[in-house]
C-alpha cells in the first residue's frame, strides 16, 4: 500500500493505495498541506479499495443534495457507518464513487464501481470537503466556512460569503497589501486552538487561486456584499450566527453534528466582532478595512 500524508486545519489525514492496482490522481493545491512520512497517526484515514458492490436496500437515505448537487448520505441498519454517494447531476441511476465511513467519520473506505478501472480520484469534490466538515461538526471540533482569509500582524480577518459574494475579489485586492497575507480566497477551517477560535488555510481555493497551510486567531468577521460605497454595520450576535451558519457547511444529515454547528455559530458570533461589508470591487476596499482596524 502507498501512503500520502497531508494536514489541513491542522487535522492528520492519511490516504492509502494499492499501487499496484490503481493510480491515485491528486489535485495538486494538496502539495502545499503535505505532511512528514514520520507517523501512522491520523485523525482522518481513506483507504481506496478493490470495488465491490453496496446493497443499499440494508442503509437509510439521510439527504440528498439532488438533483442540484451531486451526492447522498446513508446510514447503516445497525447505526455503525455511513456511505456517501456521489452522483452525475444528469443520471442519478447509479453512484461514480462510493465512500463508506465510521460513524464518527474517521476511518473511510473509498471506490469506484468501475471494476475496470485503473485510475481513481479518492478525494475529488464534492468528497473530501463532505468527509472532513462531517468530521469536525460530529466530533464537536469545528466547522468548514465559506471565506476568504488575510493575515495580518498574526492577527486573521475572514471575508465571508456566499458564491458570488466577492471572497475571490477580495483576495486580489489583499493579495497587493505588502503587510498582509492571504491564506485562502475561499473556504476556512475554524476551530478552537489554545482557548481561542482559530482560522486555518485549506486547498479547496476559488477563482484567486489561494490555498496556503497557515493559521491565524481570528480578529474579526466581515460578511460581504457588493456596494457602491465602502461601509461597516456591527452585527448583533444573532444577526451574526445567523448569517455564518447560511454559509457555512454543517451536517444536514446528522441531528448532532447539526446542532454543534448551531452552538458553533453563536459562540463565534457571540466571541468575535462581525460585520456587514459592503465594499467597492477595488483598492478602496482595502484601504477603509485599514483604517478601520486602527480606530
Amino acid at each position: 500500500m502507498q501512503t500520502y500524508r497531508f494536514s489541513i486545519g491542522e487535522l492528520r489525514i492519511q490516504l492509502k493505495w494499492p499501487s499496484e492496482r490503481f493510480q491515485v490522481i491528486l489535485d495538486s493545491a494538496l502539495d502545499a498541506f503535505s505532511a512528514a512520512a514520520d507517523s501512522d497517526l491520523a485523525d482522518i484515514s481513506f483507504t481506496v479499495t478493490e470495488p465491490y458492490p453496496i446493497d443499499f436496500s440494508s442503509y437509510r437515505e439521510l439527504f440528498s443534495s439532488l438533483p442540484g448537487g451531486l451526492w447522498k448520505a446513508w446510514k447503516s441498519a445497525d447505526e455503525e457507518s455511513y456511505i456517501f454517494s456521489l452522483h452525475e447531476v444528469l443520471t442519478d441511476n447509479s453512484p461514480y464513487r462510493i465512500a463508506v465511513a465510521d460513524n464518527t467519520i474517521r476511518k473511510i473506505e473509498v471506490f469506484s464501481p468501475d471494476a475496470g478501472r485503473k485510475s481513481i480520484s479518492p478525494l475529488e469534490y464534492p468528497l473530501d470537503e463532505l468527509v472532513i466538515s462531517g468530521h469536525l461538526n460530529i466530533n464537536g471540533i469545528g466547522m468548514l466556512l465559506h471565506s476568504a482569509m488575510v493575515s495580518l500582524d498574526g492577527r486573521g480577518y475572514l471575508f465571508s460569503g456566499t458564491s458570488g459574494s466577492g471572497k475571490s475579489t477580495i483576495s486580489e485586492l489583499w493579495q497587493a497589501e505588502k503587510e498582509a497575507e492571504v491564506l485562502t480566497d475561499e473556504r476556512v477551517i475554524i476551530r478552537e486552538k489554545d482557548a481561542a477560535l482559530w482560522a486555518f488555510g485549506t486547498p479547496w481555493h476559488g477563482t484567486a487561486g489561494v490555498h496556503r497551510n497557515k493559521g491565524a486567531v481570528i480578529d474579526r468577521i466581515f460578511l460581504l456584499r457588493h456596494s457602491d460605497r465602502n461601509e461597516l454595520k456591527r452585527l448583533s450576535p444573532i444577526e451574526a450566527a445567523n448569517r455564518l451558519m447560511v454559509r457555512c457547511f454543517p451536517t444536514f444529515w446528522h441531528k448532532e453534528g447539526m446542532q454543534f454547528a448551531l452552538d458553533f455559530c453563536a459562540r463565534i458570533a457571540s466571541g468575535i466582532p462581525c460585520y456587514e461589508f459592503g465594499f467597492v470591487p477595488d483598492e478602496s476596499a482595502v484601504n477603509f478595512i485599514m483604517a478601520s482596524l486602527v480606530k
